[in-house]
């Protein structure tokens, strides 16, 4: 017979509770992953939307999608806060509104730098984020950059490195400087999303194109644009850039900064590919293989830079499972009053005529 009848019991339920939570953490994670491959993925598309333009300028496209850009994700923010609207705006912060000014730089150093080099040349840069994301939290945040985050970081940078290594890069300089600080933006939109996680950030997006629509109205000249291009930026400000953006957002909730990037980098792998598939610009070996490096240093940080990787300790048998709300409690077995504590006593009665001592 179990002298302890209730000690099994107490064990299982330690052993589910720790699991519960482990589990509800690794299922977070899992989530940001996804949400973020996604968001990758759309953005991916943003290059080819740009090939596919008639006739429209870097400015003009960068206007129009703006709109498009406000309108999707505003109402997206209204859903989300149907009685708070305005109050979403303020919440963010002065976090959001680096974190939108970040954002709009990057745009617009990314459009016009596709204007000037090839897809493959001006996303490959973007490979560079992951490592300016993580000295930028780094700096700004002093948050932790594991060792595997570290080395997938060079793995990202090495990939870079090696697609750009047969020197035939087409674009001018000038493409080169703006990728670079596209990169450098997006790095920036990512810290100060983390910084801000405590709220939704979702409506600086909506602050992002509101800059990049002040900032290009006067920059576009007279006349309109055509039918084509209408449904093409439409497309690149309502579905690939804003439903990204609502997707990266939402997954900044569960990763780290240089996680989030190294994860988006999907976008960095296909956007060459969309562009050789419907156009055939040139995709080198190099750009293959370098593609290739990046993509597994994303698989190594989905599968082994999780902090949750760490082992959970068991339960040991003087563990008892405590509800979060319940106050502390002795552990299993152990006598009600420790052995180097005195058990308190009741007061003695004195008899009737005698002193207390």
């Amino acid at each position: 017979m179990d002298p302890e009848p209730g000690r099994a019991r107490r064990l299982t339920r330690s052993g589910l509770g720790i699991l519960a939570s482990t589990g509800g953490a690794l299922g977070s994670r899992s989530r940001g992953i996804a949400l973020v491959a996604a968001a990758g993925l759309l953005w991916s598309t943003l290059g080819l939307g740009v090939r596919l333009m008639d006739s429209a300028g870097p400015w003009r496209i960068l206007f129009y999608r703006s709109i498009a850009q406000i309108l999707v994700v505003g109402a997206m923010v209204a859903a989300r806060n149907p009685r708070g609207f305005v109050r979403a705006f303020v919440r963010i912060g002065s976090n959001g509104l680096m974190g939108a000014a970040s954002l709009a730089f990057s745009s617009c150093c990314m459009v016009y730098a596709l204007t000037l080099a090839t897809v493959a040349e001006v996303t490959l840069i973007l490979g560079a984020a992951p490592v300016l994301a993580g000295l930028l939290a780094w700096l700004l945040m002093r948050e932790p950059v594991i060792r595997t985050t570290w080395l997938t970081m060079g793995m990202a940078a090495g990939g870079v490195a090696v697609m750009t290594s047969t020197g035939g890069a087409t674009g001018s300089l000038r493409g080169t400087v703006l990728a670079f600080g596209a990169a450098l933006g997006f790095a920036a939109f990512t810290v100060f999303q983390r910084r801000g996680k405590q709220v939704d950030m979702l409506p600086s997006v909506v602050v992002a194109g509101a800059l990049i629509l002040v900032t290009t109205g006067w920059l576009i000249d007279g006349g309109g644009i055509s039918r084509l291009d209408l449904v093409v930026v439409f497309y690149l400000g309502g579905v690939a850039l804003a439903g990204g953006l609502a997707l990266y957002t939402a997954g900044s909730r569960y990763l780290r900064s240089a996680e989030l990037i190294l994860i988006s980098m999907t976008e960095v792998v296909f956007a060459p590919i969309w562009v050789w598939w419907a156009f055939g610009e040139t995709v080198s070996g190099t750009t293959i293989i370098g593609g290739a490096i990046i993509l597994a240093a994303v698989v190594i940080q989905t599968r082994a830079g999780s902090p949750w990787n760490v082992p959970t300790p068991l339960p040991t048998p003087r563990t008892r499972w405590r509800h979060p709300r319940s106050g502390p409690t002795r552990s299993a077995g152990s006598p009600p009053y420790p052995e180097n504590r005195a058990r308190p006593s009741s007061p003695r009665r004195l008899k009737p005529g005698s002193k207390a001592t």
